[in-house]
């Protein structure tokens, strides 16, 4: 028997990112549109399902295509609430009312409106062939990072004078572009479980995040210019870290 591979686009109403007006659009579309989008031309995906507390955004999400077959419990609807236990709820919920046991969940995050084609379907891939409980994407960097300890800065990472092409990489998890998790984990109520991979991407896709008013603009750019006949140059591949 085959797998069930869904994805789950968490998205509250009062988030930014829901757009359910006609003047809060991201070149055209609502924000969620896009992420929706790339979940359809996964090969790997069965189900494509938004996790809302909003009939205005559940009623968005179908029009594009996705199912919102629920809306959340008020205790799951704040800005503090676990992704953890969202994704949980999601699954249990798809359990317990519909009888349909999800094998693997793929979060996907609509503050990620730029995904590299195939990525799904990659990080889907490298959790199964490497047999782990969690693959996320992430962007490599190999400059040095500082962080304060006891009020006086540190690297975090100490290599001495490198160059840069011969340094350590380390990297930047960017888990709302695209993060698959062993549907077990998510209904032990964990997030990542003990064996973790990632995929690494690239491009300017890595520095769009919806959460601030940069990542809007640098959103917007790049989708006129792919619009406009620009592709992006953009790559993923595949990595245990």
């Amino acid at each position: 028997m085959s797998e069930r591979i869904i994805a789950i686009i968490p998205l509250r109403g009062s988030d930014r990112e829901a757009q359910t007006g006609p003047d809060a659009l991201l070149c055209g579309k609502p924000a969620i549109a896009y992420t929706i989008e790339a979940a359809k031309q996964a090969a790997c995906l069965d189900r494509i399902i938004v996790s809302t507390d909003s009939d205005a955004v559940a009623e968005l999400a179908r029009r594009y295509g996705a199912e919102a077959p629920f809306i959340r419990p008020a205790a799951l609807a704040s800005a503090t609430a676990s992704l953890t236990a969202v994704l949980q709820h999601a699954v249990e919920w798809l359990d317990r009312e519909e009888g349909y046991t999800a094998d693997i969940v793929v979060l996907l995050e609509a503050t990620h409106p730029i995904r590299p084609a195939g990525l799904i379907d990659s990080v889907v891939e490298t959790l199964r062939s490497e047999e782990l409980d969690t693959v996320f994407t992430a962007r490599e960097e190999r400059h040095r990072f500082w962080r304060t300890v006891d009020g006086a800065l540190a690297p975090v990472q100490a290599e001495g004078d490198r160059p840069r092409d011969q340094s350590q990489p380390t990297y930047k998890e960017l888990a709302g572009m695209a993060t698959a998790i062993q549907a077990s984990v998510i209904r032990r109520g964990e997030r990542l479980g003990e064996r973790v991979g990632l995929v690494p991407v690239h491009g300017p896709a890595t520095a769009v995040d919806l959460h601030d008013e940069d990542g809007w603009w640098l959103a917007s750019h790049l989708l006129a210019a792919e619009q406009a006949g620009s592709p992006m140059r953009e790559r993923s591949g595949q990595e245990e870290g």
